[in-house]
């Protein structure tokens, strides 16, 4: 049994320097950390930051990667990725 496609977006958090924080020359930070948009797919492989995508590109990155899941689960050596248990990893 294949998976589904998934294709999906969530909150990451990153950690501001101190350097930055305290620099005078920028806006004021209010924390140390800073939350960005990144993608994650149902297969396991690792997302990537899309804050900067317009809708336009983040909706052409889904439909690219959807367009190569047929032919992703159809390659026998992907076979491991294509489990019917992988989407579980992403809850």
């Amino acid at each position: 049994m294949v998976n589904n496609f998934i294709y999906g977006v969530k909150n990451q958090i990153k950690t501001v320097s101190e350097y930055v924080v305290n620099e005078e020359n920028l806006p004021d930070l209010d924390d140390t950390q800073t939350h960005y948009p990144r993608s994650y797919f149902g297969d396991g492989r690792e997302g990537y930051d899309v804050q900067y995508f317009t809708k336009n590109e983040l909706i052409s990155d889904v439909l690219e990667h959807y367009e190569r899941f047929p032919e992703i689960v159809s390659e026998e050596r992907n076979e491991m990725f294509i489990s019917s248990n992988a989407n579980q990893k992403e809850k």
